[in-house]
């Protein structure tokens, strides 16, 4: 039971890691551009947000990107996908 642990923390930490390096290779010198839109990346996971401009920086860099609204909140002309129930 404990080597499932030690494996389970490695794989942890080494994805964190991973992650880390490609926001400061790919993802933080595309927001430099902010007029220029790159393609989205679909082996990342993304960014789930609630902040409109934070959204907006990381989808034009090719993040794919979940902004988490209240549907009271959301503008009849904003184009969605797909609307998903919040799962605790």
């Amino acid at each position: 039971r404990d080597i499932v642990m030690v494996i389970a923390e490695y794989q942890y930490r080494f994805l964190n890691i991973w992650a880390l390096l490609d926001y400061f290779e790919i993802i933080e010198p595309h927001m430099c551009f902010i007029d220029t839109m790159h393609n989205v990346n679909p082996k990342w996971m993304g960014c789930f947000t609630q902040d409109v401009a934070i959204a907006t920086k990381v989808h034009a860099a090719g993040v794919p990107v979940w902004l988490i609204r209240d549907a009271r909140l959301v503008h009849s002309n904003m184009n969605i996908v797909k609307v998903v129930s919040f799962t605790p």
